[in-house]
Formats: structure tokens, sequence, C-alpha cells
């Protein structure tokens, strides 16, 4: 194998590219990298490439060199102005005052340095709204360069001028102000590992995911597993951009979206929640579940079940306790208060349905069950389910949703 071709293999296990490498630059930016990594020979280093492809190191250097990088602000004034006049309208009529967008491969900052502006000027209150304005890249200069909020006339090519008073002009440079930095973070993230990492810290999605010129670095396969991994990590409602050149590549073709050709945006439509129809007669995976979990608890022993002042976790393991020795009725009586705890605990929920339903309880049944089904679907779906034993929320989902049967007598 050639040292292009084991470059170009690094590339697309690391990152996800698939590039035309400019052969006339391409020895001379092997050897910054090789130098970085403290090789003084390009054969060593390229050859120790495939003990690298999980290298942040490794791939820090290749994303700085490799990578294109070009941004300035208002980069497709269609979108912009679709996102101004269409998009906030709708956020601020939900009034709930909160709004979560991540910029992918932002680059130098400007994409989303120039929402934080729309923002500014479109909505009076937004010092008051919760916001979370992400902007993530594989190449740590360009993020260093957008944390600075420096920037120079090459940036502003395209730039409304009413925007213009959010710049302070300092010896040809131009230093972004203060009150639109405060709203925008940035931080290093390479796309191809967990996207889910990226989500607000209280884990609610996203209203929009900005993911323009970026895969037209990747390989169609690596592509498609990025775009349905973000628009997963989608509201309901929420919006996903990219670029024309893009979109036609025929990545986005998701369930239950539209495409919004004006600004070159896929939407995640609202669908109704199905309710779940709990079977009388078919073997229930979600039984086998709580039929694992009794097992792995000892039987009670008389002076644990005192109620008073017990935690949810404590209540729903002596649930589970009364459980293993046949009394259902203390078990609803320890999981009620659990619930009375914590409206949002999954596995109380589904345990209490359990015994509803075994009781012929159909409507309350029902009713727990899809509790808990509401509350995963709003769940990042690699978090772990809490006080279930390991299982992730998408699993417990799934689990949930192939439960298949007749309609209640």
């Amino acid at each position: 194998m050639s040292i292009l071709e084991r470059v170009q293999t690094f590339l697309l296990q690391s990152l996800g590219w698939s590039i035309d490498i400019h052969q006339p630059t391409f020895e001379a930016k092997l050897k910054r990298i090789c130098k970085e990594l403290s090789f003084d020979v390009l054969q060593p280093c390229v050859e120790s490439l495939q003990e690298r492809e999980t290298d942040s190191k490794t791939i820090e250097a290749f994303a700085r060199q490799f990578s294109v990088g070009e941004s300035y602000f208002f980069r497709n004034l269609q979108f912009y102005e679709y996102f101004e006049h269409t998009v906030i309208p709708k956020i601020v009529q939900k009034n709930e005052r909160t709004l979560f967008i991540w910029s992918v491969g932002c680059s130098s900052g400007e994409e989303l340095y120039s929402i934080a502006m729309i923002l500014k000027n479109s909505i009076l209150d937004i010092g008051m709204w919760k916001l979370y304005l992400l902007g993530t890249d594989v190449n740590p200069h360009a993020i260093s360069q957008a944390n600075s909020g420096v920037f120079t006339k090459f940036s502003f090519r395209q730039t409304p001028k009413h925007y213009m008073h959010y710049f302070k002009a300092d010896n040809g440079s131009y230093k972004i102000a203060p009150e639109i930095k405060k709203m925008v973070q940035f931080r290093y993230h390479n796309i191809m590992s967990e996207p889910s990492s990226c989500l607000p810290p209280d884990a609610q999605r996203f209203d929009l995911i900005l993911l323009k010129n970026v895969l037209i670095y990747f390989d169609s396969e690596s592509a498609k597993t990025v775009a349905n991994s973000l628009f997963h990590l989608l509201k309901e409602g929420g919006y996903l951009a990219t670029t024309p050149a893009e979109y036609g590549e025929g990545v986005f073709n998701f369930p239950h979206s539209k495409y919004l050709p004006d600004a070159c945006m896929i939407q995640k439509e609202f669908k109704p929640h199905e309710e779940i129809i709990i079977p009388k007669n078919e073997p229930e995976i979600i039984e086998s579940v709580i039929e694992n979990l009794l097992e792995s608890v000892p039987k009670p022993k008389p002076q644990e079940l005192q109620l008073d002042e017990k935690s949810k976790q404590s209540c729903y393991y002596d649930a589970l306790k009364l459980l293993k020795i046949g009394d259902s009725e203390g078990a609803k009586v320890y999981l009620r208060h659990a619930l009375y705890c914590d409206k949002n605990l999954v596995m109380a929920h589904i345990l209490l349905g359990n015994i509803l339903k075994k009781e012929q309880k159909l409507e309350s049944a029902k009713k727990h069950i899809n509790n808990a089904k509401t509350i995963l679907i709003h769940m990042p779906p690699q978090e772990v389910v809490e006080l279930s034993d390991g299982i992730m929320a998408s699993d417990l989902l799934f689990m949930i949703n192939s439960i298949k049967g007749e309609e209640f007598e």
C-alpha cells in the first residue's frame, strides 16, 4: 500500500472522510504532521497510522492539515432569512424560552455567531432564555479561532450592514461583541464518535442542527450514519440544515420528515404517540426483564419494610422484594410512593403497569405503560434507564414497542 493510500485509509477510518488529496501539497502537509507527531521520517510515521485510528493527537493533526475550513458570516443569506422570519417565530410561539442549536463542523465559528446575532436582534428578552448554542469541529486550530472571536475582513463578504455594530475594529481585525460571544460555546468533537455526547447538559434534544459543508468530506455510508444520528437528536418539529449539494446525495431520506427547499432544511415532523396495547395471551419481553430483576433481590426482612421517609430507590427495591414473596398489594403501595418521589421513574411505571395488567385493571395499566414510553422517547437513546440493571433507553423503548396484542375489551 502506498503512502497516499495509507493516509486515505486513515482519514476514512478515523474521520469518515473520503477526499481527493491534492498531490502537489500532500507531501508538505504530511511532513508537518509527522513533525508534530515527533517523527523525523515519513515512512515510519505513515506505517504507524493503522494503530493510531483512535488517537486524538493524530486525528487532530490530520484534521488541521486536510480540512478546508472556509467560513464567513451569513453564508447563504436565504437560509438565515428563513431562520429569522419562519423558524424563530415558531419557536417564540411555543413560549418555552428555550433554544438548543448545534453547529457541526463549525470551523472558525462564523455560522454560529451569525445565528447568535439574529437571535439577539429578533428576540428582545433573549437574555432570559435558556440557550445552548454549541459549535464543534475536529480541527482544534479552528476551535481556538472561534473561541477568540477575532476575524479578518475575509469573514465579512456577505454580512448585512446592520450586524456590523456587533464588531469592534482593531488593527485590521474585528472582535465580536462580548454580549454575542457569551451566547455561544465551542469545543473539539469528532462527529464520527458519539454524537449524543453533544446534547445539552439536561439531555434535551436540539431545535436546530447545522450540518453544512461537512458531509462533502465523507463516503456515502459514513454520511448516512452521521445524518441519521443527528436527525435522531432533533426534537419533534426540529430542523436539520444542510446544503443543496449535500442534500442531493440522498442521505437525508428520513421517515416522518419533510424537506424545506427554501432553506435547504429537513424538518422532523410531529407524529402522534401511539398508545401501547398490552397483550392478553402473548409472552411479554417486559415481563422477562422484571423476572430478571426479581432474581437479583433477596426476600425482605420484616424490619426493612418501613415506608416513612424512604427514597424512591428504596421504595422500588422494596417493591421488588414484595413481589418476590407474592405480595403485589404491598408492592403497589411502594411503587406509588416511588412515583410520588419521582413521577418520571420509568421502571416504577413499567412494574406497576405489569401488576395492574395481571389484575385486569387494563386502563390503569395502559396509563403507566404509556407514561413509561413517553419518558423514554424524550431520553437520549444511549442513556441507561435508572434502576433498570443497565438497560439503555432505546432498548427499553424497543421492548415496549415490540409488544403486540389485541385491544382491551
